[in-house]
Formats: C-alpha cells, structure tokens, sequence
C-alpha cells in the first residue's frame, strides 16, 4: 500500500485520475505471493444490531495452509476408513473375498449345516427303513390285505445272495434267540481289536447307553442293518460312508449289559431280527 506522504505528493503533482491509475498498475503489479501475504479481517457481526461479536485477523497464507491440512486430514481419515473398516471389501480389488475372513467363516457354517443335513437325511432314511422295510404306504397294505396278497413276496431278494464280511474273528459265547430277546451274537475276541462293517453302506445312528454302552449302527442296501454293540471306540460318525472290511470301531467292555470285552452283532432285515450265524462264520 502506499503511504500517506506518497499519496498526498502523488495527488498534487499528478492530480486525481492520474492518481488511481498509478495505484491500480501498482495494485497489478503485485505477485501472488504478495496478495498471499496481505492481511483480511474475518468478523462476526450480529444480525439485528450489526454489532461485532467477533473477529480475526488472517492472510491468504494461512486460509492456503488450512486448506492443504483439510485435505490432508479428509485423505489420511478415508485411507484409515478404506484400510481398517469392512468398507474396504466394497472398494472393487482392494481385498480378494477370499481373503475376507468373515466369507470364510460363513462358507464354513454352511459347509458344516450342509454336512448335518446330509447326516440327518440319512438317519431319517434309515429310520423309516427301519420302521417299514417294504417301502409300502398304509393305503398299499390295506388294498393288498384285501386282494389277499401276501406282502412278503414283494420284498427283495434274500440275504443268500450277498456276501459278507467277517466283523471280527473270536469266540461266540452267546448265540441267537428270539425266546429270551437276544436278537444277536456275542463274539469274544483279543483286546482293542477293529470291528469291521459287514458290509457297505452309511452310519445312521450313534449312542452311549446305560445297558449297551457305545453302539453303532449301519444302514445297507436291501432294507439290511447291522448293530455293533459294547464298542470301546467309535471311530466313525453319522452320515459316514463306510466300505466293506473298514474299520467302524474297536471292541470294548462298555454298557451294563456286558461281563468282559466282546463283540454284540445284530442283523435286522426289512425290519426283523435275524441270526447273523445264518451268513457268517467267525471261528
């Protein structure tokens, strides 16, 4: 700005007008780091009185620098959003799904519900096997009843044409009898010794119980179920495949009904016991 002794000199000799175009080409001439450096006042005035109540005084430096650190910060606070915050899995490849521990998390509860379901499908299955091995509805046995059909003949093939696997190779100390309710075979056999399924199929049920201790029970094709009571160790779970010859269990001593390690096998066909000595020789 020009000073006052300036002005005054300038008005006399140059006289008005020629006095404001000199002071706008020197207005002109100022860089931009002088009109940066120029000092503005900031007031606050209130709206009915027009009375100050506040006021500051600040240059185009200051208002440049408070700019750059809004910017910065407004930067520094979206990269700390994007980085520690799930909002970074929305950022399109910034984080593979793979990687997002929660998808994994959910894929797992989905694979272990699928998994559950599957088991449960089965035990239902073999459950509603077990409680009508023919497969026939109520309606189906009524009209049959009439026609004076007999419903065994339409059951499948015998359990003569199927070949079995040996459990267990032991000592039967109990043999079969419907009379006292021993629906099965007890064979004695040497200490941990594997218990084989009989036979392909699925694992349908699983229980610890106070008479039979841990039992198991396998679902096979042709309406077969084969039980192995007393086991020390379980070694599969239900919904589990399992393979002719693999081992299910290990022989134990477990359940009240047991006086020493052996083996209790039971065959139930289209929903009636039969004597597992009929299909198989363990001695």
């Amino acid at each position: 700005m020009l000073n006052k002794s300036l002005f005054i000199t300038y008005k006399v000799i140059l006289g008005r007008d020629n006095l404001i175009h000199i002071m706008n080409q020197v207005t002109i001439k100022k860089g931009l780091g002088a009109k940066l450096k120029e000092k503005y006042r900031f007031v606050i005035l209130e709206d009915d009185t027009l009375g100050e109540i506040k006021s500051a005084r600040i240059s185009g430096v200051s208002v440049l620098v408070g700019l750059i650190l809004l910017i910065l910060l407004m930067a520094l606070l979206t990269a700390a959003l994007i980085s520690f915050t799930p909002l970074r899995y929305l950022v399109p490849g910034y984080a593979e799904i793979t990687n997002n521990m929660a998808y994994v998390d959910l894929v797992n509860k989905l694979d272990d519900i699928e998994k559950e379901l599957e088991a449960q499908k089965v035990y239902t299955t073999g459950m509603k096997k077990l409680l009508n091995p023919s497969g026939i509805s109520l309606e189906e046995k009524e009209i049959m009843g009439q026609l004076g059909l007999d419903q065994r003949n339409v059951s499948p093939a015998g359990l003569e044409d199927y070949y079995f696997v040996v459990p267990i190779k032991g000592t039967i100390s109990a043999h079969f009898d419907l009379k006292k309710k021993h629906f099965g075979i007890d064979i004695v056999a040497e200490k941990d010794s594997p218990i084989k399924s009989i036979k392909s199929g699925v694992v349908i049920s699983i229980e610890e119980s106070t008479n039979n201790g841990n039992t198991l029970s396998v679902q096979h094709d042709n309406n077969l179920i084969s039980i192995y009571k007393h086991n020390s160790v379980v070694l599969k779970k239900v919904g589990e495949s399992v393979s002719a010859g693999e081992a299910i269990a290990i022989i134990g001593d477990t359940g009240t009904h047991s006086t020493g390690p052996h083996m209790h096998l039971e065959l139930w066909y289209e929903g009636k016991a039969v004597d597992p000595l009929l299909y198989l020789e363990f001695e």
